[in-house]
């Protein structure tokens, strides 16, 4: 009595603590193909990075941005001093007081017009000025916009132009120090757009004309497994090494992954086999073995027994401590061999489709039983 009562004392606060955090699913059958361990190297396509160019000569004055730094669509990054900058803004101003001028000319012949005052060819002419003007005038807006400024915000002549990010991304690299000069068309930074990321797997030439669209790959990076699905076999081997190139996009890829990384990648090529699959969190070394944790209902066990009358009064009466700590317990642990891993699962042998087992805490159920174990050693 005794002894159940310490063994409770020290399982009922971990219980309390257990339940929130144990989840439980199920094992399913699946189709997984032969696992092929490689290496892979992350990249982006070229429409993923964007270079922020000068299109016209000038001197770096700024940068307000730095390598590693997130930025939105919109957000200023560097600041130019160009004398060509400096000169479109003073034609955009003056060509804005002349259009002025020549509507007021317009607006007052029109009046001299109507009382007979004023030809139609002076009219005419007043006309065409007015159009001359605005024709020039929304030539050179046309190039600010593609400067990257807006010209409705220019009130005064300046040599300042300020580029901005054209999306939103992370900066990769300066490439032009501050303070240099530049000509027209210079790359200055690049932002690089982290939603999506690839990775070249290197495979054997055998292995990769077995790859088609139903091909599945997992990034192995750190402790995670990141899924990632075929997109097209490279038309051309890497020279060096004579493997083919295989190209994946990563799913559900973490916000930020190193370019030019070379990580190790799984890939299932066919044919595929029809195994039982779990979670890879599932699993865990329990006594010098690979386990799963399965939920255990001591009741209908205890009916079972009771009804096919497989213990006497006398074995009840000496197994009843051991009952009824195994009724505190309500996961035992099932022997299994792994075949496979494929991303976040596991191909196992020892559980059949279907069979319920613990998911997520499997921490807390091996140190319930631990802890019994030991409570039974001391006393």
């Amino acid at each position: 009595m005794n002894r159940l009562r310490y063994t409770l004392l020290i399982l009922i606060p971990l219980f309390g603590l257990a339940n929130e955090k144990i989840l439980t699913d199920h094992a399913l059958l699946k189709s997984v193909g032969t696992i092929v361990r490689t290496n892979a190297q992350i990249t982006q396509l070229s429409n993923q990075q964007q270079e922020i160019v000068s299109q016209i000569p000038g001197h770096i004055e700024a940068y307000f941005v730095q390598p590693g730094e997130e930025v939105r669509e919109g957000d200023r990054v560097v600041m130019i001093r160009s004398m060509a900058f400096s000169q479109m803004s003073a034609e955009y101003l003056a060509l804005g007081t002349q259009l002025e001028a020549a509507k007021a000319q317009l607006a007052a012949t029109r009046k001299l017009y109507k009382k007979g005052l004023a030809s139609q060819d002076t009219l005419n002419a007043r006309i065409i000025a007015v159009q001359e003007i605005a024709s020039k005038r929304n030539a050179l807006a046309s190039q600010l916009h593609s400067l990257g400024t807006d010209p409705e915000k220019i009130t005064r002549t300046t040599d300042k132009m300020v580029l901005y990010a054209h999306a939103s991304g992370v900066v990769g690299k300066l490439l032009v120090p501050l303070h240099s000069n530049i000509d027209a068309q210079t790359p200055l930074l690049s932002i690089v757009d982290q939603r999506s990321y690839y990775a070249v797997a290197y495979l054997g030439i055998n292995d990769a004309i077995k790859v088609d669209t139903q091909t599945k790959g997992w990034v192995r990076i750190a402790d995670k497994r990141l899924p990632a699905r075929f997109v097209q076999l490279l038309p051309t081997v890497d020279t060096e090494t004579q493997r083919a190139k295989v190209l994946f996009k990563v799913d559900k890829s973490p916000k930020v992954l190193l370019l030019d990384a070379f990580v190790e990648m799984d890939i299932a090529l066919a044919p595929t086999r029809k195994v039982v699959m779990v979670k890879a969190s599932a699993l865990t070394l329990f006594k010098g073995e690979w386990v799963l944790f399965v939920p255990v209902d001591h009741q209908e066990e205890k009916e079972h027994n009771e009804e096919s009358g497989d213990h006497d009064a006398h074995e009840e009466e000496e197994e009843g401590h051991e009952a009824h700590e195994h009724e505190a317990l309500p996961y035992a642990p099932v022997v299994v061999k792994i075949l496979t891993y494929a991303g976040d699962e596991v191909a196992i042998e020892g559980v059949e489709p279907g069979s319920e087992y613990v998911s997520k805490g499997t921490y807390f159920v091996k140190s319930m039983l631990l802890k019994s174990s030991l409570s039974e050693h001391g006393h």
